[in-house]
């Protein structure tokens, strides 16, 4: 397939002006339609939303897509996509909002995004929330987390019974992340693979105090 050269987005934009922005980043097989029912769910009424859509087909399906393709047996694709992402940001978020009112979600692959690009970008986010994700390398001794995000709050959140990506994953990712002094908290909720309303509150939680005020 042919790579885009800029990745495709929607957006949707409160009555009210924006304080800040809400980028979310769907899982293997998502598109840009994926989070939209989380947004509506959630009412955040003065933040606006982006919906990236990830540049790779997962299957031949236009509708299912991914953040990244196997380009030979256990090699990934990452500088591309990468660099789709830092351009997504650079034309769209930081014109418009300050690093600290622009906040992260990702789910699945999209938390992967979170954990392996998101934190290392070199500016203090005002949130990240990666769920049900895992770490690209789990073992590999690198830095996790840009030191410019050492504040920034990080809220990995994880169902008990995931059968598509287990818990141990999220739970290697936090050990990583705290062992690094990332302000980070793991959230484990019941059910299996899917965002739990747990944390959903939670993060809602965040995004109106901008810390971890509960």
């Amino acid at each position: 397939m042919k790579i885009p050269d800029k990745l495709e987005f929607d957006t949707i934009i409160p009555e009210a002006k924006a304080s800040k922005a809400i980028i979310s980043l769907h899982g293997w097989q998502g598109n840009r339609s994926s989070f939209q029912q989380v947004c509506r769910s959630m009412n955040i009424t003065d933040a606006q939303w982006f919906f990236p859509e990830a540049p790779y087909l997962a299957k031949e399906d236009d509708r299912q897509r991914s953040w990244s393709i196997e380009n030979s047996p256990g090699v990934w694709e990452m500088d591309r996509p990468r660099q789709l992402l830092d351009d997504f940001f650079s034309d769209h978020i930081w014109p418009a909002y300050s690093p600290c009112d622009v906040y992260v979600m990702g789910f699945s692959q999209g938390a992967l995004v979170c954990f392996e690009f998101i934190l290392q970008m070199n500016k203090p986010l005002g949130g990240v929330f990666p769920i049900a994700g895992f770490l690209r390398d789990p073992d590999a001794e690198r830095p996790r987390i840009h030191p410019s995000q050492k504040k920034t709050p990080i809220l990995i959140g994880h169902g008990r019974d995931d059968d598509i990506v287990p818990l141990l994953a999220s739970q290697r990712a936090y050990d990583a992340l705290k062992n690094q002094g990332a302000n980070v908290r793991l959230l484990v909720y019941k059910g299996k693979h899917k965002i739990g309303l747990t944390f959903l509150n939670e993060m809602k939680k965040i995004l109106k105090n901008g810390s971890w005020e509960l």
